[in-house]
């Protein structure tokens, strides 16, 4: 819903093929178990394997994001130099891994670090579903509707056309930014992202103080089930959605729908509109 500041580089994350089985306990007691520690790069990953079900933690999400992919894998993707835990529970035992992160050799030593701000996913077998992951370890199930989206692009434009405001052109990286504030609109719905950080940080890097992230303004909504209505709730808002939708600095566009599933199979629309300038 608010303009203001800042460009987006979405880094594509290299899985780097390397597991650690994590043997079960049978012990009564709870025990923690510390294993080797591993090294990675930033913007590369390693998954972490366990045998049995876990609940997973991180202690420093700065330095990575570690994505759950299921109750016996996580990934942890290399954000910026420094050392981060893992530890999966496993019944009463504790295994606990220790990640450190180091700078890319192709960057030049004090230029900064990347840091993947994108989710990630994985597809659910027969469904049109599939998990989402926020940085945070969140996971949200749902798919995306393009038609929605583009139709949101279209009016829009449309919209902007009647109040004397240039139209704007669809980007990838904005649509990829509003596709990953869509799937933390369903975490958290508000400009703040899950991880505490302002929405126009998506994307962004901290080596640059997310200044190369596209977002300039955003518009959030939910509960909508098509883009008409969803654009007559922005217009008829009083809280700056309808200034966005003209707004003269913005240039560029890219909105996210996604369906997510709930509890009783139902499906709510979370749709979110990111501008760039």
């Amino acid at each position: 819903m608010k303009t203001i500041l800042r460009k987006l580089l979405l880094v594509t994350v290299l899985l780097v093929a390397v597991g650690m089985m994590l043997g079960a306990s049978n012990a009564a007691e709870a025990k923690t178990k510390n294993l080797k520690t591993k090294t990675i790069k930033t913007g590369k990953s390693v998954n972490l394997k366990v045998k049995g079900s876990a609940n997973w933690a991180i202690s420093n999400t700065a330095v990575a994001r570690m994505t759950v992919l299921s109750a016996s894998t996580a990934k942890v993707t290399g954000l910026q130099p420094g050392t981060t835990t893992i530890t999966a529970k496993v019944g009463p035992t504790s295994y606990r891994a220790t990640i450190k992160v180091k700078g890319s050799p192709k960057s030049s030593g004090s230029s900064g670090s990347s840091n993947v701000e994108t989710v990630s996913s994985s597809p659910i077998p027969g469904s049109i579903d599939s998990a989402y992951y926020t940085n945070t370890g969140a996971e949200v199930v749902g798919h995306f509707d393009d038609a929605y989206a583009n139709d949101i692009v279209a009016r829009t434009n449309s919209y902007r056309s009647q109040h004397g405001a240039s139209s704007l052109g669809a980007k990838s990286p904005l649509t990829q930014a509003a596709r990953t504030r869509a799937v933390e609109s369903a975490v958290l719905f508000s400009h703040t992202r899950p991880n505490g950080q302002s929405y126009y940080t998506v994307g962004g890097t901290a080596g640059k103080s997310y200044k190369d992230s596209p977002v300039y303004g955003e518009n959030l909504a939910y509960g909508y089930s098509n883009a008409g209505e969803t654009m007559d709730a922005w217009i008829a808002s009083t809280q700056g959605h309808r200034e966005n939708l003209v707004r003269d600095t913005f240039d560029s566009i890219g909105v996210g729908v996604l369906w997510v599933k709930q509890s009783d199979g139902s499906y709510v629309a979370y749709i979110a509109q990111e501008f760039g300038s």
